[in-house]
């Protein structure tokens, strides 16, 4: 019995969360592509995620799985506290600093032709 396609899954961590959930079930799933997705993430979030397979026969319990657990959630832990601090850095800053390096490297050869026309040999 070969496997068959459960659902994609975009995030990576989420997937591995899924197929031990599925695992502590009894269904044995796998998730595909996580060492191409760990190299080439995007590629494998335009493919629309990480593909969870399992057994063509439980992939019709492993869905219904799948949708009971999202549909009701595990109760959280009282000291579980969902992160509510921005990250460190934002994607504007680093955006921005992105574009700082880029114009630095972009503009040292011209920095340099400057520097050696200015400092040159004098006549």
């Amino acid at each position: 019995m070969g496997l068959a396609l459960v659902t994609r899954i975009p995030n990576l961590m989420e997937a591995q969360i899924a197929a031990g959930a599925l695992r502590s079930g009894g269904i044995h799933a796998q998730v595909f592509d996580a060492n191409f997705g760990g190299m080439e993430a995007p590629v494998i979030e335009g493919l629309g995620g990480y593909r969870l397979m399992a057994p063509e026969g439980e992939v019709a319990t492993a869905r219904e799985m799948l949708r009971a657990l999202r549909a009701n959630p595990p109760p959280r832990e009282p000291d579980d506290t969902p992160w509510t601090e921005p990250p460190a850095t934002s994607t504007r800053t680093r955006s921005a600093g992105m574009r700082v390096v880029a114009l630095l490297f972009l503009a040292a050869p011209f920095i340099v032709m400057l520097i050696l026309r200015v400092l040159g040999p004098r006549p």
